[in-house]
C-alpha cells in the first residue's frame, strides 16, 4: 500500500464507525440521493423507506426479524431509532430497541448505497453494520403514510395484525 492508500483507508475507516459512539456529522446529500426507495440490506433484508420533508419512516424484513425505523434526516445522514421482533421460537418473540444511522452515497456505478451502524438502546452504534443499495426499481409500500404519526411505538406493523382466525388476542 503507497501512502495515499494508507490515509484514505485511516480516513475512511474514521468516517464510516471507528469514531466509537461518538454521533457522526453530516455533510452534503448528494445529488440525486434520496432516503426514499425501497432498499437491500445484507443484515436486515428489504428496507421500505418513505420521506417526507426531513422525517423517515420504514420497516425491514428478512426470515424471522421483522422491524421498524423512524428517523431525521440532516444532509447525507439518517439517524433513526429501531425496533425489531424476532420470534425463533412459536409464540415467543424477543422484541429490541435501538438507534442507528445511515449516511447515503452515491457510487461511482450510479447507485445508492446507505452505510451505517446500529446500537442497543440509546446506543447510536456498536452493535454491528448495517448497509443497504437501493434497488432501481419498486416503490416503498410497506411504509406509514406522511398523514400518519410517525412514531414507531404507535405504527401498525405486520405484526400487529392477527392473520390466524381463530388465533388469541393478546399480545405478547
Amino acid at each position: 500500500m503507497n501512502a495515499k492508500q494508507i490515509t484514505l483507508a485511516l480516513l475512511l475507516g474514521v468516517i464510516f464507525g471507528c469514531g466509537g459512539s461518538q454521533k457522526p456529522k453530516a455533510g452534503p446529500l448528494p445529488q440525486g440521493a434520496s432516503f426514499y426507495g425501497v432498499w437491500e440490506s445484507p443484515q436486515y433484508g428489504n428496507m421500505h423507506l418513505c420521506q417526507s420533508g426531513n422525517q423517515v419512516v420504514g420497516d425491514y424484513m428478512k426470515h424471522e426479524r421483522a422491524g421498524r425505523i423512524q428517523g431525521d434526516v440532516k444532509g447525507d445522514l439518517l439517524i433513526f431509532r429501531w425496533e425489531d421482533r424476532r420470534e425463533l421460537v412459536a409464540g415467543k418473540p424477543q422484541v429490541r430497541r435501538g438507534r442507528g444511522y445511515f449516511r447515503i452515497q452515491i457510487g461511482k456505478d450510479g447507485d445508492q448505497y446507505l452505510q451505517g451502524e446500529w446500537g442497543l438502546e440509546d446506543e447510536l452504534s456498536g452493535g454491528g453494520p448495517w448497509n443497504a443499495v437501493k434497488l432501481r426499481r419498486g416503490e416503498p409500500d410497506r411504509c406509514t403514510g406522511a398523514e400518519e404519526p410517525a412514531v414507531v411505538d404507535e405504527t401498525t406493523h405486520p405484526w400487529d395484525r392477527d392473520d390466524e382466525p381463530d388465533a388469541g388476542t393478546t399480545k405478547q
